[in-house]
């Protein structure tokens, strides 16, 4: 009898550890618009089953790496509401009911590129604590464990046991306003967490939103055009219509305008929702069809035929033969 509920335990422990096909997860990072500082409202509070956080940095009795129901801060402690809010909301609209989508947020604001790359991230942080620059955003960083690309990858692992990454969601560049190669910046960073968490680049894309285009930076959509461009399943996310709020500076009194309004971020965010449920569609029809030749059929074979000069391809499906004509006059021409 003990022997049999072991055996039982086990089978139910391996099953809750196993791979969910229906758990969608999206790795995010950036700066402040991706880390979100619009405020709070009672709306944001009401949860939805099938919207989860898969938490990156501890909150409250929150642990990292584990999943809870999606509401703010879904980043570090200051974050407030922004494109991971609206951009799962909207993926769980418009999905069916047997997906879930979760989200890890990694964001700092006004951080470089730098500090989410594993090769450069230490000389950042030394050449920033040299400018004394580092006082009000470093407890932000330890909430990360030290570590932002670090983080990234160990909830990305944790993710993969758990449920398929579908995709990542970027938005940074307001700090690198000066970084001439910063489009290849961000291309390697996103390299480096293909292969770090062995993923697909056909079936991962990155999501790159543009910087305000009213705000002080919206001339450096350039440069993020660009970036989405190196990129193969690169995709630029357009900020046009989403309106920015202005600021002012606690210490210098200086008014800027970087951050996005509460209805700014939520078109921004519905609008990342809306490729990536593009780009789903696409890769379910290309699944779909690639099930069906490798189950369906043999490898297909060119034939030329000297006598009609036409080129065939040839197919075999249930053991009867296929042909159709690729070049040259048909019948009915």
């Amino acid at each position: 009898m003990l022997k049999t509920a072991l055996i039982a335990l086990a089978l139910f422990s391996a099953a809750s550890l196993a791979q969910d096909p229906n758990l969608h997860i999206y790795l995010a990072y950036g700066q402040s618009n991706m880390q979100g500082v619009a405020p709070y409202i009672d709306a944001d509070f009401e949860t939805n089953p099938r919207f989860l956080v898969l938490r990156a940095a501890d909150f409250s009795d929150q642990k990292v790496g584990e999943f809870y129901l999606a509401k703010p801060p879904m980043g570090n402690s200051q974050s407030m509401v922004g494109i991971s809010d609206f951009f799962g909301r909207k993926m769980v609209e418009e999905l069916p009911d047997s997906i879930t989508v979760a989200v890890a947020n990694v964001a700092i604001g006004g951080q470089s590129i730098d500090l989410f790359d594993k090769d450069r991230n230490t000389a950042y942080l030394e050449r920033m604590r040299s400018h004394g620059t580092t006082w009000w955003w470093i407890p932000l960083l330890n909430e990360y464990g030290g570590d932002v690309y670090r983080r990234l990858v160990e909830v990305g692992k944790i993710a993969r046991k758990k449920g398929v990454i579908k995709g990542i969601l970027f938005h940074q560049g307001e700090a690198d306003y000066n970084m001439p190669d910063w489009p290849q910046r961000v291309k390697k960073v996103y390299y480096d967490l293909l292969y770090d968490l062995n993923l697909d680049p056909k079936k991962t894309p990155i999501l790159i939103g543009e910087l305000a285009p009213t705000g002080d930076f919206g001339w450096r959509n350039i440069a993020v055009k660009i970036a989405a461009g190196m990129i193969p399943n690169g995709h630029l996310i357009s900020a046009e219509g989403c309106s920015v709020q202005k600021e002012t500076d606690p210490v210098t009194h200086e008014t800027f305008l970087l951050h996005y309004t509460r209805e700014g971020y939520k078109i921004l965010g519905e609008r990342y929702a809306e490729k990536m449920l593009e780009l789903l569609r696409e890769q379910t029809v290309a699944d779909s069809l690639d099930k069906m030749y490798h189950k369906e059929f043999v490898k297909p074979k060119l034939y030329y035929d000297v006598w009609k000069q036409a080129l065939f391809i040839h197919l075999k499906k249930h053991g009867k033969t296929y042909s159709y004509q690729l070049t040259g006059r048909r019948k009915n021409e």
